[in-house]
């Protein structure tokens, strides 16, 4: 089935939802007048509780009348009108969202769930939305709003995800299908976020230190053997080798920790990443003839023998 909405919702419209607003203005020309042979306008219009309750509140609503879309301070009938629904609030408030839009949804409507939730917490926000008739779509957003716009990358799951996609993707965005499993692409997002966000704590680090040592240039120089095969096959080169070399890596860790107390650092993540390692070694998971083991044999050992939690 195809997908042709003539009235799209926004529900929350800070920096995610105004970005994408602009976006469709832009390059979907929702705004102004109709275009020609067009039965009805095609028209944006956005809900964001915070309106003019304070100055940010005030500014998007400046922003919202700039790109002549129809905004208002709570859940209201003109929800009713919308074929298209885009959920661009806070993770926290998602469900929050999901529930009080539900009851005013138009039977068939999509509901393009953006917030960044877990997977669980993503079917906890499906529920009221397809009881209420509405067709709930899983959305990660991969990258920043404030550097791509309506252009930054999103894995799109659930029903109907195909014709969502061919959608959004003529309408601006930069979309992807992941699959027909509602929560899976948050999930997706999650489970990066343990690489990305943990890269930039450690970048602070590392950084910081190079920075006070006067080698800044020189360690940001270093990574080559990264860029050659890419962060996911390197990442995954360390997990496979991990089984073997758990133990030099805990104690190189230990000199690493000693470096940055000598500079002045508090080595909190470094000291984490210690205490994984040793982790590892007392799990006793190195192989007697030292052979690396391949990469889904050695998830396996260390699921079975390391995470413990299942």
């Amino acid at each position: 089935m195809s997908l042709s909405p003539r009235v799209i919702a926004l529900l929350g419209f800070g920096e995610a939802g105004s970005a994408i607003a602009r976006g469709l203005c832009a390059e979907g020309g929702w705004r102004g007048p109709s275009r020609p042979g067009d039965n009805a306008p095609r028209r944006v219009i956005a809900i964001d509780t915070a309106l003019d309750r304070d100055a940010r509140g005030t500014a998007l609503g400046k922003e919202a009348r700039r790109l002549d879309i129809a905004i208002e301070g709570s859940y209201t009938e003109a929800l009713r009108e919308a074929d298209l629904v885009i959920c661009a609030v806070q993770g926290e408030h998602a469900l929050e969202a999901a529930e009080a839009a539900a009851p005013l949804l138009k039977k068939g409507a999509h509901y393009l769930d953006l917030c960044t939730v877990t997977g669980r917490m993503s079917d906890e926000d499906r529920a009221p939305i397809e009881a209420a008739g509405g067709r709930y779509v899983d959305i990660a957003v991969m990258g920043g709003f404030f550097r791509h716009g309506i252009k930054a990358p999103m894995l799109v799951a659930g029903t109907d995800v195909e014709a969502t996609v061919a959608w959004m993707n003529a309408s601006g965005f930069d979309a992807k299908v992941l699959g027909p499993k509602p929560g899976s692409a948050s999930s997706v997002k999650m489970i990066r976020s343990v690489l990305i966000k943990g890269v930039e704590a450690l970048g602070v680090e590392a950084y910081v230190t190079a920075e006070r040592q006067g080698i800044l240039e020189e360690v940001m120089g270093c990574m080559g053997d990264v860029d050659k095969v890419g962060f996911g096959k390197f990442v995954g080169t360390l997990v496979q080798t991990h089984v073997v070399h758990a133990h030099r890596r805990w104690e190189e860790m230990g000199l690493v920790g000693q470096t940055l107390r000598e500079t002045g650092v508090d080595p909190l993540m470094t000291k984490v990443i210690e205490r994984s390692l040793r982790r590892s070694v007392d799990a006793g998971i190195a192989p007697s003839d030292g052979t690396v083991p391949s990469f889904d044999e050695a998830l396996k050992i260390l699921s079975e023998k390391v995470i413990r939690g299942r």
